[in-house]
């Protein structure tokens, strides 16, 4: 009896003993996780925002006298050269103020020479005693008026000399015709918008920054420009920064240009700009390692065999990635990138391939 009953206390310690074993190497064993090795690297700092395109070069035709349109030689999407004709106003009025300030204006530059010679005359003769004072006066007098109404009808003639030339209007620059909407013999009054020229073989991308990101920026910065309704991106350059911010949204201006030999960009497209602001080192990993705890961020490190909870802030971000930001960061620390919605801090892991 004494015999089976000291068997069958062995037995219940053995099971204990076994029960205990199982526990301790499940503790041990702790949960599964997967990991990858995180080492600072090179990361180019982007600004992204929106943007609305604009031509480098643009001159908008505007009249000041007005008039009836007489011949146009263009229409909108046509590409014009510089100095070719792109329609040709007829005003009366403009055309009979031109022809009478040129005769004026002739008038007057004879009479003045006419008066001239004789004042030079009369001044020998004065400095020679050989006429009086009253008689060199009147013809200074004379010389001078007439000096003066030449200066003011030459002002007057050339004025109405430009009011009559813009009559024909001639493109400024080598471009393409835009915001042509004129019709033949259509009566048009002064200080009307005839017609736009855009030259769009290089475009300006306009956009804004905060002020967080316009001390990051210089001119040169390369950028890369991703155009709605056009496959393939552009690249160029920061073109100006305006240094005072917009008043309604407190944006700081810049704008990006690019080549466009092609001319497949067109005014107003929109797009997203992105604008590199530097580089520097730092962290970058997936973004599902991120866990979001309370409204913070975190991520999980494997130390010891154990969970480390690391509060992050976010940095750059760029696709799936996203940099993070914190001073306990380290080279070439185990990130767990699997099971780590499942941790807390300070729990046992079990590393697996």
């Amino acid at each position: 009896m004494k015999k089976l009953l000291g068997i069958l206390i062995s037995l219940i310690l053995i099971g204990c003993g076994n029960g205990n074993a199982k526990q301790n190497s499940k503790e041990k064993l702790g949960k599964n996780i997967k990991v990858s090795e995180v080492k600072p690297e090179l990361i180019t700092r982007l600004n992204i925002s929106s943007g609305v395109t604009e031509p480098l070069n643009e001159v908008k035709v505007v009249t000041k006298t007005g008039g009836t349109v007489k011949r146009i030689n263009f229409k909108n999407g046509d590409k014009v050269k510089k100095g070719q004709i792109i329609l040709v106003l007829e005003d009366q009025e403009v055309q009979s103020a031109y022809l009478k300030a040129q005769a004026t204006y002739v008038s007057n530059k004879a009479d003045f020479e006419i008066k001239r010679k004789n004042y030079e005359k009369f001044k020998q003769l004065y400095d020679k005693n050989l006429i009086s004072e009253d008689e060199y006066l009147t013809k200074k007098t004379g010389y001078l008026q007439s000096e003066s109404d030449l200066k003011s009808s030459e002002a007057t003639y050339l004025s109405a000399k430009k009011d009559f030339e813009d009559l024909v209007v001639k493109s400024k620059l080598d471009g393409v015709i835009t915001d042509l909407n004129l019709k033949l013999y259509e009566k048009i009054p002064s200080n009307t918008d005839l017609v736009t020229v855009v030259d769009i073989s290089k475009i300006l991308v306009k956009t804004g920054v905060s002020v967080h990101e316009i001390s990051q920026l210089s001119v040169g910065n390369k950028a890369e420009i991703d155009l709605e309704g056009i496959e393939n991106n552009y690249f160029g350059s920061v073109y100006e920064i305006n240094p005072v911010a917009n008043k309604d949204n407190k944006k700081y201006q810049i704008k990006v240009e690019i080549e466009n030999p092609e001319e497949k960009i067109k005014k107003g497209m929109y797009s997203k700009v992105l604008v590199e602001t530097g580089k520097q080192n730092g962290y970058l990993v997936p973004k599902n390692a991120i866990v979001i705890k309370e409204l913070y961020s975190y991520i999980f490190v494997v130390e010891n065999d154990e969970a480390r909870r690391i509060k992050i802030e976010r940095g750059y971000s760029n696709g799936d990635k996203q940099e993070v930001i914190s001073d306990e960061l380290y080279s070439n620390m185990k990130l767990v990138t699997e099971g780590q919605f499942l941790l807390e801090d300070r729990d046992k892991v079990n590393i697996i391939d």
